[in-house]
C-alpha cells in the first residue's frame, strides 16, 4: 500500500515537471502551435543575430530565427558579398501585413543586450511574395567603424605633426569663408530675393507648361493625335518606299537608256530643236493675238464684215432671202 502511493506521487511529480518544462518552452518561443509562414531574408552580416533570435513587428514578438545559412561565394547584382541568407517563422497575420517594400533590420536589447530582427510591414499596395527573398537592412558594424575612424585619426594626426598650424588655418578659413559668404549675402539680398522671386515664377510656369503638356497628350489631346498621324505616317512610307524607290530606279534606269547613246552633236540639235519650237510658239501667240483683235472689231461692228454681222436690216434681208429660197429654190436657177 505505501509503494503504490509512493509511485503515485512520483508519476505526479513527473507528470508536474514535464508539463512545467512545456509551458516553459511554450512561454519562451520554443514551442508554437500552428504552421509559421516562412519568409527568407538576405544579408551581408548577420549582425549577431543567432538562430531562435525573435522576430519583432512594431515591438511586438511575431516569430523567429528558424535557421541560419552561410553561401559564403553568394553576391549581389552589384558585386558586392551576399554570404548570409536566414529563414523567418512569422504568424499568419504578420506575414499577411508585409509588402513589397518591406524591410528587416536588426536591433538589439538596450546597447549590449541580445539582437533580434525588426520587421517594417511596409507601404506598397502590393503584399510580398513570399517566395521572393527580402534585403536586409545590414547593422553597422563595430569593427569596420572603429577600423575606419583609426585610419582617419591616423591621417590627422600625420597630418599634425607635419604641419601643428594646419587645424588653426582651417578655423580661421572656414571662419573667413563664413563671413565673406555673409557680406555677399547682405550687399546683394535685393538681387537674391529678386531672383528667389523669378525661380518662383519660372518654377509655376514649368508646373503650367507641365499640366498643359500632360493634357495634350492624353488620349484626346492634340499632342497624342499628332504622334499617332506621325506614326500612321511612317507606317505608311515605310510600306510604299520600297516601291517607289523601285518605281523611281526604274525611271533612271530608262532615262539613261535613253540618253546614254547621245553625242555631244546630238546635244546641239536638240537645244537647236528647242529654239525652234519656242520661235514657232511666238508665232503662234501672235497670230492667236491678231485673231482676238479681229473678232474685237466684228464684234464691235467695225469695217464691213462688222457692219454687215451687227446691221439688224441686213440681218433681216438675208433672213427674208433665205426664207424664199427655201419656198422657191427654183429661183436660183431661173430667173423672172
Amino acid at each position: 500500500m505505501d509503494e503504490s502511493r509512493l509511485e503515485l506521487k512520483v508519476g505526479a511529480l513527473v507528470l508536474a515537471a514535464v508539463l512545467g518544462a512545456f509551458t516553459l518552452l511554450v512561454l519562451m518561443g520554443e514551442l508554437s502551435f500552428g504552421g509559421a509562414k516562412k519568409i527568407t531574408v538576405d544579408f551581408s552580416h548577420t549582425g549577431n543575430v543567432v538562430k531562435n533570435a525573435p522576430v519583432k513587428l512594431g515591438g511586438v514578438v511575431v516569430g523567429k530565427v528558424e535557421d541560419v545559412e552561410l553561401l559564403a561565394s553568394r553576391r549581389d547584382a552589384e558585386g558586392s558579398p551576399l554570404p548570409v541568407k536566414m529563414t523567418l517563422g512569422l504568424t499568419n497575420d504578420a506575414a499577411a501585413s508585409l509588402r513589397t517594400d518591406a524591410i528587416v533590420t536588426v536591433s538589439s536589447v538596450g546597447p549590449l543586450g541580445e539582437s533580434y530582427l525588426e520587421v517594417y510591414s511596409g507601404s506598397a499596395k502590393d503584399p510580398h511574395d513570399p517566395k521572393v527573398p527580402i534585403r536586409g537592412l545590414d547593422s553597422p558594424r563595430i569593427d569596420v567603424v572603429s577600423n575606419r575612424l583609426a585610419k582617419f585619426l591616423d591621417a590627422a594626426s600625420r597630418v599634425l605633426e607635419s604641419d601643428p598650424e594646419a587645424l588653426t588655418k582651417l578655423v580661421r578659413g572656414v571662419g573667413g569663408l563664413t563671413t565673406t559668404v555673409d557680406g555677399v549675402i547682405v550687399e546683394n539680398r535685393e538681387q537674391l530675393k529678386t531672383l528667389a522671386s523669378e525661380l518662383s515664377i519660372a518654377a509655376a510656369d514649368l508646373r503650367v507648361l507641365a499640366a498643359t503638356a500632360r493634357k495634350q497628350l492624353e488620349p484626346g489631346g492634340k499632342a497624342n493625335a499628332l504622334l499617332d498621324d506621325a506614326a500612321a505616317t511612317a507606317k505608311v512610307a515605310r510600306a510604299e518606299l520600297p516601291e517607289l524607290s523601285k518605281q523611281a530606279s526604274i525611271a533612271l534606269g530608262g532615262l539613261a537608256r535613253v540618253s546614254g547613246p547621245l553625242t555631244e552633236e546630238d546635244g546641239q540639235r536638240l537645244k537647236a530643236m528647242i529654239v525652234k519650237y519656242q520661235e514657232a510658239g511666238e508665232k503662234v501667240d501672235a497670230l492667236a493675238s491678231r485673231a482676238d483683235r479681229v473678232l474685237a472689231k466684228l464684234e464691235a461692228g467695225e469695217g464691213s464684215m462688222g457692219k454687215v454681222l451687227k446691221d439688224p436690216a441686213v440681218y433681216d434681208e438675208l433672213k427674208t432671202l433665205l426664207t424664199d429660197v427655201r419656198k422657191n429654190p427654183w429661183k436660183l436657177l431661173w430667173k423672172d
